[in-house]
Protein backbone atom coordinates (compact mmCIF):
# COMPACT_ATOMS: atom_id res chain seq x y z
CA UNK A 1 0.00 0.00 0.00
CA UNK A 2 2.79 2.39 0.62
CA UNK A 3 3.89 2.43 -3.19
CA UNK A 4 0.68 3.28 -4.25
CA UNK A 5 0.46 6.50 -1.23
CA UNK A 6 0.27 10.02 -1.49
CA UNK A 7 -1.51 11.11 1.46
CA UNK A 8 2.12 12.66 2.72
CA UNK A 9 2.75 14.66 -0.02
CA UNK A 10 1.61 18.52 0.35
CA UNK A 11 -2.24 19.63 0.41
CA UNK A 12 -3.11 16.20 -0.16
CA UNK A 13 -5.88 14.31 1.72
CA UNK A 14 -7.75 11.15 1.28
CA UNK A 15 -10.17 13.53 -1.45
CA UNK A 16 -7.11 14.78 -3.53
CA UNK A 17 -5.17 10.78 -3.23
CA UNK A 18 -8.52 8.87 -4.29
CA UNK A 19 -8.92 11.52 -7.22
CA UNK A 20 -5.55 10.68 -8.37
CA UNK A 21 -6.07 7.22 -8.04
CA UNK A 22 -9.29 7.23 -10.46
CA UNK A 23 -7.37 9.21 -12.97
CA UNK A 24 -5.12 6.36 -13.46
CA UNK A 25 -2.26 7.42 -11.32
CA UNK A 26 -2.24 4.82 -8.78
CA UNK A 27 1.40 3.90 -7.99
CA UNK A 28 4.40 6.28 -7.21
CA UNK A 29 6.04 5.22 -10.96
CA UNK A 30 3.00 6.10 -12.15
CA UNK A 31 3.56 9.67 -10.65
CA UNK A 32 6.64 10.33 -11.10
CA UNK A 33 6.45 9.28 -15.12
CA UNK A 34 3.01 11.96 -15.37
CA UNK A 35 4.90 14.83 -13.71
CA UNK A 36 8.38 14.33 -13.57
CA UNK A 37 9.40 16.85 -16.11
CA UNK A 38 7.03 19.38 -14.93
CA UNK A 39 8.46 22.29 -12.37
CA UNK A 40 4.60 22.74 -10.90
CA UNK A 41 5.35 19.06 -9.39
CA UNK A 42 8.78 19.59 -8.58
CA UNK A 43 8.83 19.48 -4.42
CA UNK A 44 6.39 16.39 -4.97
CA UNK A 45 8.05 14.55 -7.27
CA UNK A 46 11.20 14.96 -5.03
CA UNK A 47 9.11 13.34 -1.91
CA UNK A 48 8.02 10.51 -4.11
CA UNK A 49 11.04 10.12 -5.19
CA UNK A 50 13.21 9.88 -2.06
CA UNK A 51 10.34 7.57 -0.52
CA UNK A 52 11.01 4.66 -2.69
CA UNK A 53 14.34 5.23 -2.58
CA UNK A 54 13.53 4.73 1.31
CA UNK A 55 11.01 1.54 0.90
CA UNK A 56 13.97 -0.46 -1.40
CA UNK A 57 16.17 0.24 1.26
CA UNK A 58 13.57 -0.83 4.30
CA UNK A 59 13.92 2.92 6.07
CA UNK A 60 11.26 2.86 8.73
CA UNK A 61 12.17 6.27 9.69
CA UNK A 62 11.06 8.36 6.65
CA UNK A 63 7.66 6.66 7.11
CA UNK A 64 7.46 7.39 10.82
CA UNK A 65 8.50 11.16 9.93
CA UNK A 66 6.09 11.66 6.70
CA UNK A 67 3.26 9.65 7.08
CA UNK A 68 0.06 11.01 9.34
CA UNK A 69 -0.73 9.08 12.65
CA UNK A 70 -3.67 8.37 11.17
CA UNK A 71 -1.72 6.45 7.95
CA UNK A 72 0.54 4.27 9.20
CA UNK A 73 -1.27 1.17 8.84
CA UNK A 74 0.03 1.58 4.91
CA UNK A 75 3.52 0.45 6.38
CA UNK A 76 2.15 -2.78 7.86
CA UNK A 77 3.06 -5.40 4.71
CA UNK A 78 6.08 -3.79 4.12
CA UNK A 79 7.54 -3.52 7.35
CA UNK A 80 7.57 -7.03 8.88
CA UNK A 81 9.68 -6.46 12.17
CA UNK A 82 6.77 -5.25 14.28
CA UNK A 83 6.46 -5.43 17.67
CA UNK A 84 3.30 -6.08 19.15
CA UNK A 85 3.33 -4.22 22.47
CA UNK A 86 1.51 -3.83 25.65
CA UNK A 87 2.41 -2.72 28.88
CA UNK A 88 1.19 -3.42 33.04
CA UNK A 89 1.48 -0.69 35.49
CA UNK A 90 1.22 -0.21 38.95
CA UNK A 91 -1.53 2.78 37.95
CA UNK A 92 -1.36 5.56 36.15
CA UNK A 93 0.41 8.35 38.24
CA UNK A 94 3.57 9.94 38.26
CA UNK A 95 4.63 8.12 40.71
CA UNK A 96 3.60 4.47 39.38
CA UNK A 97 5.94 2.23 37.11
CA UNK A 98 5.75 -0.45 34.86
CA UNK A 99 6.03 -3.98 35.93
CA UNK A 100 5.92 -6.17 32.45
CA UNK A 101 5.91 -5.63 29.41
CA UNK A 102 5.28 -7.77 26.31
CA UNK A 103 6.19 -8.49 23.06
CA UNK A 104 4.74 -10.65 20.18
CA UNK A 105 6.73 -10.90 17.14
CA UNK A 106 4.68 -12.67 15.10
CA UNK A 107 5.83 -15.71 16.06
CA UNK A 108 6.79 -15.95 19.59
CA UNK A 109 5.85 -13.80 23.09
CA UNK A 110 8.59 -12.70 25.20
CA UNK A 111 8.04 -10.98 28.72
CA UNK A 112 10.16 -8.19 29.85
CA UNK A 113 9.33 -8.16 34.62
CA UNK A 114 10.27 -5.63 36.42
CA UNK A 115 13.40 -7.37 39.01
CA UNK A 116 13.61 -9.35 36.59
CA UNK A 117 14.67 -9.21 32.92
CA UNK A 118 12.65 -5.35 32.54
CA UNK A 119 16.45 -4.00 31.36
CA UNK A 120 16.62 -6.30 28.24
CA UNK A 121 13.67 -4.37 26.70
CA UNK A 122 15.96 -1.66 25.66
CA UNK A 123 18.36 -3.49 23.36
CA UNK A 124 15.47 -5.76 22.19
CA UNK A 125 13.55 -3.53 20.61
CA UNK A 126 15.90 -1.90 18.51
CA UNK A 127 15.40 -4.87 16.46
CA UNK A 128 11.79 -3.82 14.94
CA UNK A 129 10.97 -1.37 12.63
CA UNK A 130 7.43 -0.25 13.67
CA UNK A 131 5.61 -1.51 16.71
CA UNK A 132 1.84 -1.83 17.24
CA UNK A 133 -0.41 -0.83 20.18
CA UNK A 134 -3.96 -0.56 21.61
CA UNK A 135 -4.25 3.05 22.91
CA UNK A 136 -0.17 3.58 23.00
CA UNK A 137 0.15 6.52 21.72
CA UNK A 138 -1.77 7.82 24.39
CA UNK A 139 -0.63 5.22 27.49
CA UNK A 140 1.71 2.44 26.40
CA UNK A 141 4.46 4.56 24.76
CA UNK A 142 4.72 7.92 26.63
CA UNK A 143 4.90 5.86 29.58
CA UNK A 144 7.94 3.74 28.29
CA UNK A 145 9.85 7.05 27.50
CA UNK A 146 9.28 8.62 30.59
CA UNK A 147 10.61 5.85 32.64
CA UNK A 148 12.83 4.47 30.82
CA UNK A 149 14.72 7.07 28.37
CA UNK A 150 14.80 5.04 25.22
CA UNK A 151 13.96 5.33 21.45
CA UNK A 152 10.79 3.18 20.25
CA UNK A 153 10.92 2.22 16.36
CA UNK A 154 9.38 5.14 14.33
CA UNK A 155 6.63 3.57 12.80
CA UNK A 156 3.59 3.55 15.36
CA UNK A 157 0.15 1.82 14.91
CA UNK A 158 -2.30 2.27 17.14
CA UNK A 159 -5.03 0.19 16.56
CA UNK A 160 -7.53 2.05 19.11
CA UNK A 161 -7.79 4.79 16.29
CA UNK A 162 -7.29 2.56 13.34
CA UNK A 163 -10.70 0.96 14.49
CA UNK A 164 -12.64 3.24 15.16
CA UNK A 165 -12.04 4.76 11.99
CA UNK A 166 -13.79 1.36 10.86
CA UNK A 167 -16.33 1.50 13.50
CA UNK A 168 -14.75 -1.04 15.64
CA UNK A 169 -15.15 0.84 19.13
CA UNK A 170 -14.68 0.15 22.79
CA UNK A 171 -11.88 -1.08 24.89
CA UNK A 172 -9.49 -4.54 23.69
CA UNK A 173 -11.62 -7.20 25.95
CA UNK A 174 -15.08 -5.98 23.86
CA UNK A 175 -13.56 -5.96 20.27
CA UNK A 176 -11.87 -9.16 21.17
CA UNK A 177 -15.46 -10.49 21.82
CA UNK A 178 -16.52 -8.96 18.64
CA UNK A 179 -13.89 -11.01 16.78
CA UNK A 180 -15.03 -13.83 18.42
CA UNK A 181 -11.73 -14.24 20.37
CA UNK A 182 -11.33 -15.95 23.37
CA UNK A 183 -9.00 -16.13 26.45
CA UNK A 184 -8.04 -19.07 28.83
CA UNK A 185 -10.89 -19.41 31.42
CA UNK A 186 -8.92 -17.85 34.32
CA UNK A 187 -7.90 -14.89 32.13
CA UNK A 188 -11.61 -14.00 31.07
CA UNK A 189 -12.94 -10.70 32.29
CA UNK A 190 -9.99 -9.99 33.77
CA UNK A 191 -9.32 -5.84 33.70
CA UNK A 192 -6.16 -3.87 34.01
CA UNK A 193 -7.45 -2.96 37.55
CA UNK A 194 -7.15 -6.74 37.87
CA UNK A 195 -3.26 -6.78 36.64
CA UNK A 196 -2.55 -3.96 39.33
CA UNK A 197 -3.94 -6.33 42.34
CA UNK A 198 -2.09 -9.31 40.76
CA UNK A 199 1.71 -7.04 40.96
CA UNK A 200 0.49 -6.77 44.41
CA UNK A 201 0.13 -10.00 45.38
CA UNK A 202 3.19 -11.10 43.73
CA UNK A 203 5.02 -8.18 45.97
CA UNK A 204 3.35 -8.71 49.22
CA UNK A 205 3.11 -12.17 49.25
CA UNK A 206 5.75 -13.34 46.44
CA UNK A 207 2.51 -15.44 44.96
CA UNK A 208 4.84 -16.86 41.53
CA UNK A 209 1.08 -18.02 40.78
CA UNK A 210 -0.50 -14.01 39.95
CA UNK A 211 3.04 -13.39 38.90
CA UNK A 212 2.30 -16.12 36.21
CA UNK A 213 -1.50 -15.36 35.26
CA UNK A 214 -0.25 -11.52 35.09
CA UNK A 215 2.16 -12.50 32.24
CA UNK A 216 -0.12 -14.76 30.88
CA UNK A 217 -2.57 -11.72 30.99
CA UNK A 218 -0.27 -9.36 29.15
CA UNK A 219 0.43 -11.78 26.67
CA UNK A 220 -3.16 -12.33 25.43
CA UNK A 221 -3.61 -8.71 24.67
CA UNK A 222 -0.06 -8.67 22.47
CA UNK A 223 -0.91 -11.89 20.28
CA UNK A 224 -4.20 -10.61 19.63
CA UNK A 225 -3.22 -7.09 18.05
CA UNK A 226 -1.70 -8.90 14.99
CA UNK A 227 -5.03 -10.56 14.18
CA UNK A 228 -6.58 -7.15 14.87
CA UNK A 229 -3.67 -5.37 12.81
CA UNK A 230 -4.46 -7.68 9.91
CA UNK A 231 -8.11 -7.16 9.60
CA UNK A 232 -8.12 -3.74 10.07
CA UNK A 233 -5.36 -3.29 6.98
CA UNK A 234 -7.73 -5.25 4.57
CA UNK A 235 -10.55 -3.52 5.76
CA UNK A 236 -8.89 -0.10 5.45
CA UNK A 237 -8.12 -0.52 1.95
CA UNK A 238 -11.32 -0.98 1.01
CA UNK A 239 -12.69 1.66 2.84
CA UNK A 240 -10.49 4.30 0.95
CA UNK A 241 -11.52 2.84 -2.31
CA UNK A 242 -8.35 1.86 -3.18
CA UNK A 243 -8.81 -1.70 -4.06
CA UNK A 244 -11.75 -0.86 -5.97
CA UNK A 245 -10.02 1.59 -8.07
CA UNK A 246 -7.23 -1.05 -8.58
CA UNK A 247 -9.32 -3.91 -9.23
CA UNK A 248 -10.68 -1.43 -12.19
CA UNK A 249 -7.79 -0.10 -13.21
CA UNK A 250 -6.72 -3.76 -14.35
CA UNK A 251 -9.26 -5.15 -15.49
CA UNK A 252 -9.27 -1.88 -17.70
CA UNK A 253 -12.79 -1.32 -16.63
Amino acid sequence: MLENSFIFLPSFGPTREKKLWKSGITTWDDFLSRFGSSPFHKDSCSIVARSKVALENLDSQHFGNILPSSETWRCFPHYKKVAYLDIETTGCCARDYITVIGIYDGSKTKSYVKGQNLSEFKEDIKKFDAVATFNGALFDLPFIRREMSISLPPIHIDLRFLLQSLDIRGGLKKIEEKFGMERQDDLKGLTGYDAVKMWREYKKKGSEEALDRLVRYNAADVCNLEVLLKWGYKEKRKRIGFDEINHCSSSGT
